[in-house]
């Protein structure tokens, strides 16, 4: 009796051999690489999105440095570390030229002192028509404004007392003695933050 044996041909063997394979390698695409890509994908948004946070931390920091720096070069402007007169003249004279009146003099008194700053008094006599008194001191006014917590400077900071007009020939001409005064920061008798003031008694 003879056996008889089945046997597998090359081209078979290759296709199931093949299949096999394949069949292995969706199954390990599916068990480690897809959760692997898919964590990948979810790391790769996140740096995105860390990146564009970072990004826009950045640049608010940088528009709130320079808007400090802003405030800071302003206010100085408003208020400078001493009296500097010269400069006070210099402006005074400015927008007397700009209101078409005569800057005939100034007159400043000793520098009284105030915690963290000292006031200057001076007089000054203009002499012009009353509508160019009246724009003169509208400028000085609008010098160091205040709006939203934030400060708009174009000069120094000026406090007009009081105002003295007498006419003068030719009319309508007058001569206007203005009481004012300019201001610098001295930092002198300030209590810094959390600190504390001591006193003494004997």
């Amino acid at each position: 009796m003879t056996e008889r044996v089945n046997t597998i041909s090359p081209t078979r063997l290759v296709v199931i051999l093949g299949a096999t394979f394949l069949v292995l390698a969706l199954f390990t695409w599916w068990i480690l690489i897809a959760p692997k890509q898919s964590k990948v994908s979810s790391l790769e948004t996140q740096v995105k999105s860390a990146k564009t946070q970072l990004t826009q931390l950045s640049n608010n920091a940088h528009a709130a440095h320079k808007q400090m720096v802003s405030q800071s070069l302003l206010v100085t402007r408003a208020l400078p570390n001493d009296p500097a007169m010269p400069q006070v003249i210099y402006q005074l004279s400015r927008i007397a030229t700009e209101e078409n009146v005569s800057f005939d003099s100034i007159t400043p008194s000793t520098p009284v002192s105030y915690s963290g700053y000292e006031s200057v008094p001076m007089t000054v006599v203009l002499t012009g028509t009353f509508f160019g008194i009246e724009g003169f001191l509208q400028q000085l006014r609008n010098q160091v404004q205040v709006s939203g917590g934030d400060v708009h400077a174009t000069g120094r900071l000026y406090d007009v007392t009081s105002v003295t007009l007498q006419s003068v020939n030719p009319a309508p001409k007058v001569t206007a003695s203005l009481v004012l005064n300019a201001f610098a920061y001295t930092g002198i008798g300030l209590t810094p933050t959390g600190g504390t003031t001591t006193t003494s008694t004997g």
